[in-house]
């Protein structure tokens, strides 16, 4: 049987990211409502540019790692090898976002659009690694309790191992990137509507790259649980400092002269 307190944990772990992105969106929604509309548009913007990104940057995994050559040097060199992942990871993650708020500010600039952009596109990294592998865990954690399950016994196995700790590390993990891919796209925003484009592609490349070579060299040279707590202090870090970002935009007048720029 499934505890009460791991079937909990699975809710919450799909519930919760999704939570830490109604807030700030909400928030956006009421400074932006008496100026603009189509919010929703750009957060579905941002959520497709997730999966469009990730589905090509796992196919160029695979192509790469089908060559003989770039496989044996990926392998054995754990340098090259995170370096080259990361870097692949940033340019797509930096293709996803400006893919998204390139097209919100097509019929009329926004800043407002361009913030939520990020919002999207946490909430697509968090149904990509959240929402549908909890999402299968509950259904079946549900048929194991109602004795209908059908499935291997190794499922069985991993469902009934996996701890209501980590499912809510594994939340909090994503509802920092979700607020961190917030404060990148409003800085996005803003460099990108003040004609400085390089500074908005720079933004979340260097972003990226720093979380995505950090976790690797983590990964690699600090056991466990120092490598977590150590990797999730820097996370926790930089979506402080996207929220205080975020929260002193909405707060100053800068919301106001933004908009009546664009006008």
């Amino acid at each position: 049987m499934v505890s009460t307190g791991q079937i909990t944990g699975m809710a919450l772990t799909i519930l919760l990211p999704l939570l830490a992105a109604v807030i700030p969106y909400i928030l956006i929604c009421r400074r932006s409502s008496k100026i603009e509309t189509g919010m929703v548009g750009a957060v579905c913007y941002g959520f497709l540019g997730f999966f469009w990104q990730q589905l090509i940057y796992m196919m160029l995994i695979v192509f790469l790692s089908n060559i003989g050559a770039v496989y044996r040097l990926l392998n054995d060199n754990f340098i090259i090898s995170a370096v080259v992942y990361a870097a692949l990871c940033s340019i797509f993650v930096a293709l996803g976002m400006y893919w998204g708020i390139y097209l919100t500010n097509q019929k009329q600039h926004s800043l407002f659009r361009s913030a939520v952009i990020g919002i999207g596109f946490g909430l697509g990294s968090v149904g990509w690694n959240i929402w549908v592998f909890y999402g299968m865990s509950l259904y079946e954690s549900i048929r194991i309790n109602m004795g209908v399950f059908s499935g291997e016994e190794k499922l069985r196995a991993s469902i009934l191992a996996t701890s209501t700790g980590s499912m809510l590390l594994d939340a909090y993990k994503f509802i920092l990137l979700l607020l961190i891919y917030l404060g990148v796209a409003l800085l996005m925003g803003k460099h990108y509507l003040g004609g400085m484009k390089k500074i908005a592609w720079a933004v979340p490349i260097f972003v990226q790259l720093f979380i995505s070579l950090t976790n690797a060299i983590l990964r690699q040279y600090v056991p466990d649980p120092a490598q977590k707590i150590v990797f999730y202090l820097i996370l926790t870090i930089l979506a402080a400092a996207s929220v205080c970002l975020v929260y002193r935009w909405l707060k100053t007048g800068e919301v106001t002269t933004e908009i009546k720029k664009q006008q």
